[in-house]
This record gives structure tokens, C-alpha cells and sequence, in this order.
């Protein structure tokens, strides 16, 4: 009887120490996560740029009268070319040319009685009062005289610079208001190019972006042709709505081709190779984190040597269809994960995804 229980507990406490090994061991063996890779192996500082681009005329003016009255002369339809001083429109003179005359009269008048006062008051005839009364009102003649010739010059809208009619508002023969808008004239010999630019961008490249900046242009309507750019100016304040600068560059104008203001444009960005720009990658969106709580963005990089993950701060700048431009942050070479970043924890041993065929 004792030796059967003995046996009984010899048996339990061996059932008892192999469970526990065998716990042991499942705490033991850890499960390393598989997770997808990307090498940074490409800098952005040495790709080009593409932005959308908005095309506009270099000079564009809405013209109207700076008197009222009913037009008699408008003959001009939009897309027609008009040189620098070109009567574009005319207004009815009639009340212009009647009131010019009437000054006219009363300055000849006024400026002979000045002239016989004049010689009055040499010889004392006269006193100093009534002769600085003849002067004044010379002065006032003169004056009226000269805002009747430019009410008279008002009559008349010419062109302020040679360009293209690129919209008529109002058709002749109307009776139009002062200031009203009769014609849109813009310079076409010379295009616009405007483009919006991430502050990332404009805060690294803003004090050479005037000299090392090199632009092509493509037109939707001639996607197989790129026409040079010149770089114009900066704005140092940031667009409502948005965290870009507008930069705007220069294009004259083909002599084979028309290019019109509106059209459909990308401008291409392209840095001077000979500059020395710090390192900047293109990543996959994917891999991307940030932290909701202090909005620091960060990726996720790969230690070969030791199998883990940490995170790694970056700057980001443009997003594209080809990914995120991460312009702080990263080197050559780097290895970082490329999917599922949400699931990942500093310190956390990895190892890279392998595909095999038919998975």
C-alpha cells in the first residue's frame, strides 16, 4: 500500500516538472512578426520636381473710361493683336469738345485782362488787390482749361501696351459708366507661370531659389514638347488655405506654337547638379507614421544587426503618386518598413518579409 503511493506521487511530480518545462519553453520561444522593407537607395535632390502649374498673361489689365457717356466707337472682337497706343474705344466728345472750347475762351479772355492789369499796375493805375485778383483767376482759368482737355483725352481708351483682346464685356453704342469694364487686354508675347510650393521645400531651398532653379514647362495640348522657364519671383507669404509659396517663373512665347493663358501645365523642377544638396529620399506612403499627440512624423528603421525596429524622425515635404519626399531623416541605404507601421513598437525584433512562390 505505501509503495503504491509512493509511485502515485513520484508519478504526479513528474506530470507536474514537465508541464512546467514545457510552459517554460512556450515563454521562451518568441514570434518574430515578418514585415516588408524599403530601401532608401534613391535622392530626391537629384530627381526632378513636378508641379501643377497655373498659366497666366505677364501683363493683364481690365481698360475702362474714367468718364461716363455712350460709346461710339467699339470695333474690336477678343483674340484680336493691338500695338501701344492703339484707340481700342471712343466715347461720344460731343459735351467734351463744347466745354473744352467754352475754357478755352475763358482763359483768353481772363489772360488778356491779366495782361492789361499787368501794365496798369506798373504805372500805379491799379492796386496790389485787384491786380492779385486778375492773377488768381488767371490761375483758375488755366486749370479748368487743362481738366477740360483731359475730360476730352477721357473720351478715348487706348492701349496701355502691345497684346491680344482676350474679352470684350460690352458691345457699342451702349451707355457706359466710369470705371465700367469695356475690354481686357493681356500680354501674351510673355506667359505666367505660377506653381504652389511646400513650405518644406521653400524653407530648405529659399536662398538659392533664385539662381539655381532650372524650369521646364509641358503643356497638356503638347505633351511631347518642354519649353524653358526662367525663374521670376518668390512670394515670402503663404497662400490662404494652404502651407505652400507661390513661385512663379517666366516663358516667352514659341514662335511655332501658341500658348494662351489657362492652358492646362506642369512645370518641371530641376535642381543644378552641381549642387551640393543634403540627402533626400522618395519613400512609400506606407511608411509613414505620426504621432497624433505632439504631430511628429517618423518612419520606422531596420537594424540588420540586431533584427529590430525603432523610430526615426523625418522631415516630409511633397507628396506625389510616386510616394513621400522625406527631406531630413534618412541616408543611403536605410532600411525601413514599408507596411503594417501601426503594429510596430520600439525594440521590436523583425525580420524581413520573404515571398515565395505562390504566396
Amino acid at each position: 500500500m505505501k509503495y503504491h503511493s509512493m509511485l502515485s506521487l513520484t508519478l504526479l511530480a513528474s506530470v507536474f516538472f514537465a508541464g512546467c518545462s514545457q510552459a517554460e519553453k512556450t515563454a521562451v520561444q518568441e514570434v518574430i512578426r515578418p514585415v516588408k522593407l524599403f530601401e532608401v537607395s534613391e535622392s530626391a535632390a537629384n530627381q526632378i520636381h513636378k508641379f501643377p502649374a497655373k498659366v497666366t498673361a505677364n501683363s493683364r489689365a481690365e481698360l475702362s473710361f474714367r468718364v461716363s457717356g455712350q460709346l461710339v466707337k467699339l470695333d474690336l472682337v477678343e483674340g484680336e493683336q493691338v500695338k501701344q497706343g492703339f484707340l481700342l474705344a471712343q466715347l461720344d466728345d460731343r459735351d467734351a469738345k463744347n466745354n473744352l472750347m467754352t475754357s478755352e475762351a475763358n482763359y483768353e479772355f481772363l489772360s488778356a485782362e491779366f495782361t492789361r492789369n499787368q501794365a496798369m499796375f506798373s504805372r500805379q493805375l491799379i492796386s496790389q488787390a485787384e491786380f492779385d485778383s486778375s492773377k488768381a483767376q488767371l490761375k483758375t482759368a488755366k486749370a479748368a482749361l487743362e481738366a477740360a482737355k483731359d475730360q476730352l483725352s477721357y473720351t478715348r481708351l487706348e492701349a496701355p501696351f502691345s497684346g491680344t483682346i482676350a474679352k470684350r464685356m460690352v458691345d457699342n453704342h451702349q451707355i457706359v459708366q466710369a470705371n465700367q469694364g469695356i475690354l481686357t487686354l493681356q500680354n501674351n508675347h510673355l506667359l505666367d507661370i505660377s506653381i504652389q510650393v511646400p513650405e518644406a521645400i521653400v524653407a530648405k531651398y529659399a536662398q538659392k531659389v533664385s539662381h539655381s532653379l532650372k524650369a521646364k514647362v509641358r503643356f497638356s495640348a503638347m505633351s511631347d514638347r518642354e519649353f524653358d522657364a526662367q525663374f521670376k519671383e518668390y512670394s515670402t507669404q503663404v497662400t490662404p488655405g494652404t502651407q505652400a509659396y507661390e513661385v512663379v517663373f517666366s516663358l516667352e512665347q514659341p514662335q511655332d506654337v501658341q500658348l494662351l493663358p489657362g492652358m492646362s501645365a506642369e512645370l518641371v523642377i530641376v535642381q543644378s547638379v552641381n549642387e551640393q544638396a543634403e540627402f533626400t529620399a522618395i519613400v512609400p506612403i506606407a511608411a509613414i507614421d505620426k504621432n497624433d499627440e505632439n504631430g511628429s512624423v517618423f518612419v520606422w528603421k531596420y537594424d540588420a544587426t540586431t533584427g529590430e525596429v525603432n523610430p526615426a524622425k523625418v522631415t516630409i515635404g511633397r507628396v506625389s503618386n510616386d510616394g513621400v519626399e522625406v527631406l531630413t531623416g534618412l541616408e543611403m541605404g536605410d532600411l525601413i518598413v514599408s507596411a503594417g507601421v501601426s503594429q510596430l513598437s520600439a525594440g521590436l525584433k523583425v525580420k524581413p518579409l520573404r515571398w515565395q512562390r505562390g504566396v
